[in-house]
């Protein structure tokens, strides 16, 4: 995130459902989240426990006690602070945009425009509601301000006060340093009247100002450590992939010499050998996911103090900063612990050296050997003595260069590289050809998707063509499925009794549509200008995309864990892929899915891996590919041999080839925040709808047509 008056989306989106927070509730790790979010995963997570007394974060997995022991995991959500930091960020960015609607009159139920905004009531209003508000007795004295001069002042400027949690209608404007607490001028005169320091809290802010910034500092300091340390597991991780499979090979050529005498002995050293790179695998998966929950812990925490530092009130500041030297100061003991322990692994296969004279008596094909070498990973910073070891040299690698994997972006620094050489060679570099060397996507047409009956702007996170050329969205905001004509214009819709999400055809008169609250897809037929359900099928965890191939449903659930279900009409469900061949997750959330006309093939967005992945129907993993210029890949499309990506923080949309091979962007212009991919039936058009939060309400509303140059 930028310094300054600039605000991440990301900070003011829920990490689980990645749209703007309904009510956020704080944990003690700072991470925040949706109350119904967290409910859920309350809910998930200690479902099937006996005597729950916590939970873990979703993002980072630090555990969370219960906040209220005596009742059960369906009140603690309730019982989780509100985060009125964030609160209140959003109000002031509500405030600046446009739009605005006056607060008085949405309480009665009308919906008029406001034009200036109170900085005591904090309420928009109109000018009638200003005229009635400036007349009463209590509120003439108060300070209003025209919302268009708002619009060109910082966002802190109109961030409300920081309520007190005890006394009504009273803020955090003191702080007490013999308690370290925030209080308010009710607190300040009651419980800590004989407090021997209590300061305003602008003066104590100010003190701990300049000690703040250092802590977001060592704390990037540490993402950037931590970072280095995960890079250096997952490429000790392929060297010992590459090391098995030398091995593989000098088993297979003295396989040849002996033939069927060896036979036996081959499948009893191949069952050894997988035994012993399984159980270094394992270590590494732990280090690696030990180095995330800590990437995800101080990102987090640098980026809620840097804004309560740039946007928050002093009491934002004092109720965050501790917080955040705590997990500083925790984070740097974990990532010391970690940094002790890293070993590098050489696997060596040493063939008997009596195997040809003794070729009739042979009792071994050889043995393994393993040896574990201590490697440094320096941190970026300066660490105490007593809690880390730090070498005042590492000699540089020779004769090595960076590796570059389709799995991983990025270089890791030669300093950090195991120190042994590599069996087999890297797979090329993906070069993408770029916007100069493909014909570029033409914008021809676009709508306006909004109709007349919407009480808001929408979200359109499912399209699809159906007969005559018509074309059905999903709407999330307003629970609706939408129809329009060949000429884009709107005729018939239908509201649904959840938010629906994606959308596929069975058939030129047939749909599926997903609803990831009820954990099912519906089965609806369309009619001339509305639909009819005709069935519903449960898919046992929330679905997001879904596909329909050779009478076959592949859907994205994101449950525990994350997987893809293919399964039939009637309910049935044909298959669960969710890990690779020795175990691992393949998704952390699949979001949108493309099959192949042969259902061979699935090629699968992953909202948190931020990545595209390819597998066999079967559950084997073709590729994974991360590409820097394809930011949060949202929906996809296949023509062919082509991929077609939706880049929903990149703005663009990317083709990859189906072998995993970046080709360059097909659409870069007249595009923001594309969001679901749908070809024409001729796949001569593509058809794009866009959707973030912090997008213009016209481009939300807006659904787009490409002309393909093909």
């Amino acid at each position: 995130m930028e310094e300054g008056s600039h605000i991440s989306e990301d900070f003011l989106s829920c990490p689980l459902c990645t749209e703007e927070y309904q009510d956020p509730r704080s944990l003690s790790c700072l991470h925040s989240f949706c109350l119904n979010c967290i409910t859920d995963h309350i809910d998930d997570s200690t479902k099937g426990q006996k005597n729950p007394k916590g939970f873990d974060c979703p993002v980072c997995h630090k555990h969370q006690e219960a906040p209220i022991q005596t009742q059960g995991p369906q009140t603690w959500a309730e019982a989780l602070p509100v985060n009125q930091f964030i609160v209140g960020l959003l109000e002031a960015v509500k405030l600046r945009s446009s739009g605005r609607r006056c607060d008085p009159c949405f309480r009665r139920g009308n919906r008029n425009l406001a034009s200036t905004w109170c900085e005591q009531c904090g309420d928009a209003m109109c000018d009638s509601c200003q005229t009635q508000h400036n007349s009463m007795k209590n509120p003439k004295n108060h300070t209003v301000v025209d919302i268009e001069k708002i619009k060109l002042q910082p966002i802190k400027s109109t961030v409300l006060r920081t309520p007190c949690p005890e006394h009504n209608g009273k803020f955090l404007d003191f702080y007490c340093e013999d308690h370290v607490q925030v209080i308010c001028s009710t607190c300040a005169t009651g419980f800590h009247r004989k407090c021997s320091s209590v300061l305003s809290a602008s003066d104590a802010a100010n003190k701990q100002r300049d000690e703040a910034k250092s802590v977001i500092e060592k704390l990037r300091h540490q993402t950037s450590w931590a970072t280095r340390i995960a890079d250096n597991r997952k490429h000790v991780s392929t060297s010992l992939d590459d090391a098995a499979i030398n091995v593989k090979k000098q088993i297979e050529s003295i396989k040849k010499q002996i033939n069927d005498i060896l036979s036996a002995q081959e499948e009893r050293i191949l069952e050894q050998l997988e035994q012993l790179k399984s159980g270094e695998t394992q270590h590494f998966d732990r280090e690696l996911e030990r180095c995330n929950d800590l990437i995800n812990t101080t990102k987090n925490a640098a980026s809620v103090l840097q804004n309560s530092l740039t946007h928050g009130t002093d009491a934002d500041i004092l109720l965050t900063f501790s917080k955040a030297s705590t997990e500083s100061y925790l984070c740097e003991k974990s990532l010391k612990e970690v940094s002790r322990q890293l070993k590098d692994v050489v696997l060596v296969f040493s063939p008997d050296k009596s195997l040809q004279m003794f070729l009739g008596t042979l009792r071994e094909m050889g043995k393994f050997s393993l040896s574990h070498q201590p490697v440094q990973i320096p941190p970026p910073y300066s660490v105490r003595q007593d809690t880390i070891i730090v070498p005042d040299e590492i000699p540089p690698l020779k004769s090595e260069s960076p590796e570059i994997t389709r799995r991983y972006t990025g270089t890791p620094d030669e300093r950090e590289l195991p120190r042994h050489r590599l069996l087999s060679p890297s797979p090329p570099p993906m070069t993408p050809l770029g916007r100069d060397n493909i014909p570029q996507a033409v914008l021809e047409t676009f709508f306006k998707a909004r109709t007349t009956n919407d009480r808001d702007n929408c979200c359109f996170t499912g399209a699809e063509y159906v007969s005559e050329g018509r074309i059905v969205l999903t709407d999330q905001v307003h629970r609706k499925v939408k129809m329009f004509n060949h000429a884009y214009k709107w005729i018939g819709e239908r509201v649904l009794s959840a938010r629906p999400y994606d959308i596929t055809s069975t058939s030129s008169t047939e749909i599926a549509v997903t609803l990831p609250k009820e954990k099912r897809f519906i089965l609806m037929h369309v009619r001339d200008t509305d639909f009819t359900i005709v069935a519903a099928v449960q898919t046992g965890a929330k679905c997001w995309g879904i596909n329909y191939c050779n009478h076959t449903f592949a859907v994205c659930c994101y449950g525990s864990p994350p997987c893809i279900k293919l399964m039939s009409r009637d309910g049935r469900e044909l298959k669960v892929i969710s890990k690779d061949t020795m175990g691992h997750n393949l998704f952390f959330f699949p979001e949108y899915i493309v099959v192949d006309r042969s259902n061979t093939c699935m090629y699968v967005t992953d909202r948190y891996k931020k990545s595209v992945t390819a597998l066999t129907t079967l559950g084997d993993k073709l590729w994974e590919v991360k590409y820097d210029g394809l930011k949060m890949p949202k929906g996809i499309a296949l023509h062919g041999t082509r991929l077609f990506v939706a880049g929903c923080k990149s703005h663009n949309v990317m083709m990859i080839s189906t072998d995993g091979q970046i080709m360059g962007e097909v659409v870069v212009e007249g595009v923001s925040n594309p969001h679901k991919l749908v070809l024409s039936p001729g796949s001569d058009k593509l058809l794009v709808t866009q959707y973030a939060m912090t997008l213009i309400d016209v481009e939300k509303n807006t659904v787009k047509i490409f002309s393909l140059p093909w």
